[in-house]
């Protein structure tokens, strides 16, 4: 056999059209492939995504995939299927709901890579938001998020405050914790905190800097806990999007 042979792959393009939910996230509707054919999103959705992307895989032309928002029950279904590289979830200080619902247990027993999506609960616990805050009604769906209401706000600050004061004695910011905390959990944990300002980067990054005991870990986590949520994640309407 030729030592130097390679594989030939293809580039397959889709146009896939998309408009925004509920929860202000964009939603795919229609997928039309390269060759014209289009078909409704619901249609797509039949074609049993693990196995599309495991015959993709053995084409070459996919080498890892991952989901986002689904149940354990589900993400075992696929897993079984085609094996997952990444499971995405909303998980932060404020929302800690994969902990009880078996998604983290799912990943760590199976072996799949954990990314926290808002990891600074949309930049909340940064502590530039706060009750006064004006939110872009045509650009940001924050404003229609119970727990971004100016009385929530108001009243979720004390976990903000919290981590201040906590974080003043060691040098570091409340993003940072956050973070932080998040990282210490275990190493195939890897949030994907989302910024627009070159500042906030470089807060984020310097988190590497910073060395806690679990000690210090399990005393944050209990004084956050401590601490009432008030305000849903989502309203009813956008739960039904998201499901957990």
């Amino acid at each position: 056999m030729n030592q130097n042979y390679r594989r030939k792959t293809e580039k397959v393009y889709v146009k896939v059209t998309s408009d925004f939910d509920a929860t202000g996230y964009m939603q795919p509707r229609q997928i039309t492939w390269g060759d014209g054919r289009t078909y409704p999103i619901e249609q797509v959705r039949d074609f049993r995504p693990a196995s599309t992307i495991a015959d993709l895989m053995k084409e070459g032309k996919v080498q890892h995939w991952g989901v986002c928002e689904l149940s354990a029950e589900s993400i075992r279904k696929a897993h079984a299927v085609c094996p997952l590289t990444a499971v995405q979830s909303e998980y932060h200080l404020m929302h800690r709901l994969v902990e009880e619902n078996g998604v983290l247990d799912t990943c760590r027993e199976l072996g799949i890579g954990f990314v926290p999506y808002s990891p600074i609960n949309r930049g909340f616990l940064g502590g530039d938001l706060n009750e006064y805050t004006q939110f872009d009604p045509n650009n940001d769906n924050r404003n229609t998020l119970p727990r971004f209401t100016p009385e929530a706000m108001r009243a979720n600050y004390r976990i903000v405050n919290a981590l201040q004061r906590f974080g003043r004695e060691r040098g570091m910011t409340s993003a940072q914790l956050a973070l932080g905390w998040l990282l210490q959990k275990a190493p195939w944990i890897v949030p994907i905190p989302g910024t627009t300002k070159l500042s906030h980067l470089e807060e984020n990054l310097r988190t590497l800097d910073f060395s806690l005991t679990p000690e210090e870990w399990q005393e944050l986590e209990n004084m956050v806990s401590a601490i009432p949520v008030m305000g849903d994640r989502y309203n009813a309407e956008q739960q039904k999007q998201v499901g957990g």
